[in-house]
């Protein structure tokens, strides 16, 4: 810490005066400038497009709660969307989080998709027999239908959603490097119109 004052123009008097408060004061305003440096300079972009319209469901009063992609520490790259909207068909508010994760390639797409679930598996001692066991307690979805390799959700479509007990529902969807995690937190009726929309995120480009 002393030479980090001394090349910054401190004199030797200055520091050897400076009371341990001061100095620890001095030491947190470091670190937050440091910190705010840092994070004023992640590559967040602000342009990502949305990854999908609510207008897409059905649904319309469309606004955007939050947007943005970023390289996670593994290296793979994320694309996160809270959209809030309205049902008009049953008169009520929807908020969907919508996540496309594309692994880089020393990940195993399904080790990576497993983990969005919640599933920690070492990548190193998994089989592809273990499968079943893993997904044993979600509920497997007709994976052609949702254009997938993998699909699964943590819910069944009839279960009624509410803020206590079964807060939300999630669709986990993998195809090759490309995992889609669509979250809702209201009972929605799953159309062939909203599986449509959602398994086009597979083409899009976000980066």
């Amino acid at each position: 810490m002393k030479k980090f004052l001394y090349r910054h123009g401190w004199s030797y008097d200055q520091v050897r005066h400076l009371k341990v408060v001061p100095l620890c004061f001095l030491v947190y305003i470091l670190v937050t400038y440091g910190f705010t440096a840092m994070t004023r300079n992640q590559s967040i972009s602000q342009e990502t497009p949305l990854i999908i319209h609510l207008s897409d469901f059905g649904f319309v009063d469309e606004s955007v709660e939050k947007n943005h992609s970023w390289t996670d520490g593994l290296g793979n790259k994320r694309v996160e969307c809270i959209l809030l909207g309205m049902d008009p068909a049953a008169s009520q508010h929807v908020r969907f989080n919508i996540q496309v994760v594309d692994y880089q390639e020393d990940i195993n797409p399904v080790v990576g998709y497993l983990r969005e679930m919640g599933i920690s598996v070492p990548q190193n001692t998994f089989q592809t027999q273990d499968l079943e066991h893993y997904l044993e307690e979600l509920h497997e979805l007709d994976a052609e239908q949702w254009g997938s390799e993998l699909a699964y959700s943590s819910q069944t479509f009839d279960v009624e959603l509410t803020s206590y007990g079964i807060p939300s529902n999630a669709i986990y969807l993998l195809s090759g490097n490309r995992a889609i995690i669509f979250r809702y937190n209201t009972k929605i009726e799953i159309t062939q119109e909203l599986i449509d929309s959602v398994v086009s995120i597979y083409q899009k480009s976000f980066y």
